[in-house]
């Protein structure tokens, strides 16, 4: 079961992201893709999108949430599985990347986006 192991090998606990979307743009390439996403947290994100993407592919990640985006992330697939709906991506963030523009700034966004998915289920569970 593919969910489960991924899940398995991440030190840090994934939330679901509900209300998120990405555009993809792939390094090298023109064209942006979207995707809706799995789950989230500030290192990652798991996205399904209707074509693959090969393991270690640098990636750029516009990330949306009610009308605020969040530009060009900094990531890379670190994993791509076939799945019914088409492809299940696991992209890691690498905001120390000298690619990466405002590296401070953007780690708070992702920290402050993290807290926003993290807190419904601390007041839940």
């Amino acid at each position: 079961m593919p969910h489960a192991s991924a899940a398995e090998r991440r030190s840090l606990p994934r939330y679901d992201a509900s209300g998120l979307s990405i555009t993809l743009r792939v390094k090298g390439r023109l064209a942006r893709l979207h995707g809706s996403v799995v789950d989230f947290n500030r290192h990652g994100i798991a996205v399904c999108l209707d074509q693959p993407l090969k393991k270690d592919k640098q990636c750029f990640v516009t990330i949306h949430l009610a009308g605020e985006v969040m530009h060009d992330v900094v990531g890379v697939v670190h994993n791509c599985t076939a799945i019914p709906e088409g492809y299940r991506l696991g992209i890691q963030f690498r905001t120390e990347s000298a690619l990466q523009f405002d590296q401070d700034v953007v780690c708070a966004q992702l920290q402050a986006l993290e807290n926003l998915f993290r807190q419904p289920l601390a007041e839940t569970g």
